[in-house]
């Protein structure tokens, strides 16, 4: 099981500084696929426990967000999320086997975690003058938390921090996940500013640190209550030893915005 976590990982990271280095079209695309399968995840958790979404409505309005970003290089989130929204409400109104609850989850999965694993497309390609700087610190931050978390929380973990939705996480192994993410978000900015002469002010980097040390854990945590709420222990089986993407992407969904948001309020040129 061991070697297998490990294997899948390492094939997963290698992915995605393949895509980084490649960019362009082929990121974009791996992009819309990882959207694809995380949301296809999402529903097959939501029909274990009962629930009829509407999952080829979700798929149709997450590839017309992806061609109206690859056509204006905006989400157009208003009007494309309140047609949808739209769309939805009509169809129980004609059918009995559709309920209000199916529909939630159809449109629920098109925010969490179709258009949320698309924030990796505006920090790559429209964050300058930083490139793709900032979506490599969201990487390591969310790694750097999630890992430091796992072993703080492993050798000295006594308190339990949600102990009705996830028992093994505790409150030693989150300040340990935290000071990880503040402390790789410092390094990364010493190493950031020195390669590329960026000179964003130390102080940034503690922040987003911080700030995503924080969401991250809060988005695995919103993860398992899913999974609890659902019944179901990993939301798919395809990565071995880790289970579903969205197992993997839980914390990094909460990372992406949050450090998006972060660059657009206090970087922005």
């Amino acid at each position: 099981m061991l070697i297998q976590r490990v294997i899948s990982a390492a094939l997963g990271i290698i992915y995605i500084f393949f895509m980084l280095y490649i960019g362009g079209w082929f990121f974009k695309v791996s992009v819309l696929i990882m959207a694809l399968i995380l949301m296809h995840e999402f529903y097959h958790a939501f029909i274990k426990k009962g629930c009829k979404p509407l999952t080829w409505l979700g798929y149709i309005y997450i590839l017309i967000l992806f061609c109206f970003y690859l056509i204006s290089y905006k989400y157009n989130i208003v009007v494309s999320l309140t047609l949808l929204v739209l769309v939805g409400l009509i169809i129980p109104i004609f059918t009995k086997r559709i309920s209000i609850v199916d529909i939630f989850a159809t449109v629920f999965a098109t925010l969490y975690p179709g258009m949320m694993i698309f924030f990796l497309i505006p920090l790559a390609f429209n964050s300058e003058p930083y490139g793709m700087s900032l979506l490599i610190l969201a990487f390591f931050i969310t790694w750097s938390t999630d890992t430091f978390a796992y072993f703080v929380g492993m050798a000295f973990g006594k308190r339990k921090l949600c102990p009705t939705v996830s028992p093994n996480k505790t409150v030693e192994g989150g300040l340990g996940g935290l000071f990880g993410g503040i402390l790789v978000g410092i390094l990364y900015g010493l190493i950031l500013n020195h390669t590329q002469k960026f000179g964003i002010s130390m102080y940034h980097f503690a922040l987003m640190g911080f700030i995503g040390g924080v969401l991250s854990q809060l988005g695995d945590l919103s993860a398992s209550s899913i999974k609890r709420f659902c019944g179901v222990k990993d939301f798919g089986k395809i990565l071995p030893g880790h289970g579903g993407l969205l197992d993997r992407f839980d914390s990094l969904l909460f990372t992406l915005p949050t450090i998006y948001i972060y660059y657009l309020i206090f970087l922005s040129p």
